[in-house]
């Protein structure tokens, strides 16, 4: 694990190359080195593959965090930004498959509201992404939220035929529309607090459903 995990820092820029070897530049310093042990290793170059993949995508991370539900004050101290970039970054380092994906930081963003313990808002936010990781599997073929749009469009041809047809006609039939609604679900689309409500009903699906 890197040390700047649980240091209260957030990372926005790239801290390493794609060959592995540590990036030197003066900001990325100033942004990313959080100890000595950081710094004593900024010239070790890394060859281990996965570690490779899961630094080159803690800048992103940090990207979306600072994008994430601005508009509410929660986030405006910085440690709670920290928390949700922590938490993110653990996940993506025990994901090994998925690894970190945009639209990860809207799902875990109300765990962190919700929850004073970061520890909590972990396994919370794991357990949920147990049930949703599919969704980001992505393949050269297809990306895995494609089969619950399949799914969807099943069901609207059948309830409401008018309503698919006419998405069809408008060049809608493949319901790209509702990608983002199933990514996040519904976190961009509603109010923070309705989406929480919006969440209930889904938990109650989750409880009852293997």
């Amino acid at each position: 694990m890197d040390p700047h995990v649980g240091s209260g820092k957030i990372i926005t820029a790239p801290i390493i190359t794609e060959d592995g070897v540590p990036i030197n530049d003066p900001l990325v310093l100033l942004e990313a080195t959080s100890s000595s042990s950081s710094s004593s290793s900024a010239n070790h170059r890394l060859t281990d593959k996965h570690t490779i993949e899961w630094k080159l995508t803690l800048h992103q991370i940090g990207l979306d965090v600072l994008r994430t539900d601005r508009s509410m004050l929660f986030y405006e101290k910085k440690e709670n930004l920290s928390k949700l970039w922590d938490i993110l970054a653990v996940y993506a380092w025990i994901d090994k498959e998925v690894g970190y994906c945009q639209g990860m930081s809207d799902l875990c963003s109300p765990m962190i509201v919700l929850l004073n313990d970061e520890a909590d808002a972990f396994w919370c936010f794991e357990r949920l992404m147990r049930r949703l990781r599919g969704n980001f599997r992505c393949t050269q073929q297809s990306v895995g939220v494609e089969n619950q749009l399949q799914h969807l469009a099943s069901i609207i041809q059948v309830l409401d035929p008018k309503l698919h047809d006419h998405l069809e006609r408008l060049g809608g039939g493949d319901y790209l529309f509702a990608f983002r609604m199933f990514m996040v679900l519904f976190r961009r689309e509603l109010s923070f607090g309705d989406s929480l409500y919006l969440w209930e009903i889904f938990s109650f699906i989750f409880l009852v459903t293997p």
